[in-house]
């Protein structure tokens, strides 16, 4: 089957929900049910040859997985739960005499439309760039011992975050020397495990451990529900049977603990009476343990952002024309340093200022519901718009991602550790202004972080001339 053939099927599960357009529910779970096919062309290789050099279960770190387990996931996948509560399910439980608005069922059957239909454009995004075929231009030293160098190149990743908060108008860099920290932590500890050594689960556990109590006081759920998943990612090529069996539990903690533990520590925060952050962490992991509270309004509300989405749909174009190249030039202007204009407009108002004139929220609610980055596709330019964000999108991300590889000899060290830990906003999306100010400075700490390690001799050129100069 030619490739042609190969990218119709992609189209095949959105054709059948417009032509189920007349039965809402219909076409809303064909439009569900066609992300999962998606999955499954993806994944099994189907559309183009997965990455040969790793079995797959080692290579999970890739875009075309762990973008798809995340970001498809969470844009496109989650909303399921907001259709049923439409419908007239509550915790799991229909309601008895549930009036259903089919008016509203229908704008999110709409909706899901266009989730399909910006999964379909980011995946063809990707397959634009190879997936497979990564030429390699420099290769990690062949004496360099592993388990070693992870514990230390975390250390000093941590030492170099830390150093440099202290630096007026370097946060940016900060958190992406976190992020960095995070997975190299993560994968220090991991591959300590793996290797049996106890010294260094000692010591890189110590780092994992760290990063994960202080996502736990950073009062958001994503960096907790990340840190437990990154774990599993990575132990289970290794330890498929414990992480089969610890995973029902860690996915109640993930979403059912969690939420209810976030919520409660942002509660205590502002009591008066309790005064340290541990004193805080500690009751509200207790109280979210202890709760019998409901965790629908979670799964439908804050899990997926469908329901701000169909109220985006509902205002533009018919109130409110679509921004065009409105909302790129702003994230153009982004781009420029602070140091450079002092009176640049912040970022967060320049978002915010479009969710309020959509109706989406309220502008004297205290409150921050930015636009997620196909919302901007869809309010750049319609269908057009969703198509052509969503393709740059899944470009990008493959491009960097075949960057790192490129400059950090392979899979392991260039996408698993410095692409994602670099670029971690991939993983969700967010709206264009912040997504294309943080890819660009991501990139320029990438450079700076792959000269590092081939001064110091971590990293040698492969020459043209070597038959390991292109890789699967």
């Amino acid at each position: 089957m030619n490739n042609g053939v190969k990218y119709v099927t992609l189209f095949l599960p959105l054709a059948l929900a417009f032509f189920l357009q007349v039965d809402p529910i219909l076409s809303y779970l064909t439009a569900w049910l066609g992300s999962f096919f998606l999955f499954y062309l993806s994944l099994t290789g189907f559309i183009a040859p997965l990455p040969s050099d790793l079995p797959i279960m080692q290579q999970l770190m890739r875009p075309i997985f762990i973008i798809q387990i995340i970001f498809c996931g969470f844009n496109f996948c989650s909303s399921i739960f907001y259709f049923l509560d439409s419908l007239g399910m509550r915790d799991f439980v229909w309601t008895k005499n549930y009036y259903v608005d089919m008016v509203k069922v229908d704008q999110i059957a709409g909706a899901q439309r266009y989730y399909l239909l910006g999964h379909i454009f980011l995946l063809i995004g990707m397959y634009s760039r190879s997936i497979s075929l990564v030429k390699q231009q420099y290769k990690v030293r062949e004496d360099l011992d592993w388990s070693v160098f992870l514990l230390w190149f975390t250390v000093l990743v941590f030492i170099g975050s830390f150093a440099i908060r202290f630096i007026p108008g370097m946060s940016q860099l900060v958190e992406q020397l976190n992020n960095l920290f995070f997975l190299s932590g993560t994968y220090a500890f991991c591959y300590a495990i793996i290797k049996k050594d106890r010294s260094l689960i000692i010591f890189a556990g110590t780092f994992y451990f760290y990063s994960f109590f202080s996502t736990l006081i950073s009062g958001f759920k994503e960096p907790v529900i990340v840190s437990i998943l990154l774990f599993c990612i990575f132990m289970y090529p290794f330890y498929r049977k414990a992480i089969l069996i610890a995973g029902l539990p860690l996915i109640y903690f993930c979403f059912f603990i969690v939420p209810i533990y976030v919520n409660t520590f942002r509660g205590l925060v502002s009591d008066a009476d309790i005064k340290s952050v541990t004193e805080i962490r500690n009751e509200a992991l207790n109280k979210a343990l202890e709760s019998k509270e409901s965790n629908w309004d979670f799964l439908t509300g804050r899990l997926s952002e469908i329901s701000m989405f169909t109220t985006y749909i509902d205002a533009v174009p018919k109130r409110i024309p679509y921004y065009g190249t409105k909302i790129v030039e702003q994230a153009l202007i982004v781009l420029v340093p602070r140091v450079a204009w002092k009176d640049k407009p912040i970022t967060e108002q320049l978002v915010m200022q479009r969710v309020y004139d959509t109706g989406v929220v309220n502008n004297l609610a205290n409150v921050s519901a930015k636009p997620m980055y196909i919302v901007d596709g869809y309010l750049s330019g319609g269908i057009f718009g969703i198509m052509l964000s969503l393709f740059l999108y899944g470009y990008a991300l493959q491009w960097f991602c075949g960057i790192a590889e490129s400059w950090f000899g392979g899979y392991f060290l260039g996408t698993a550790i410095v692409f994602n830990g670099l670029f971690p906003i991939f993983w969700r999306g967010l709206s264009f202004e912040f997504i294309l100010n943080t890819v660009l400075y991501s990139f320029l700490t990438m450079y700076v972080v792959h000269r590092l390690l081939y001064t110091y001799d971590f990293l040698e050129k492969i020459h043209d001339d070597s038959p390991d100069s292109a890789i699967l």
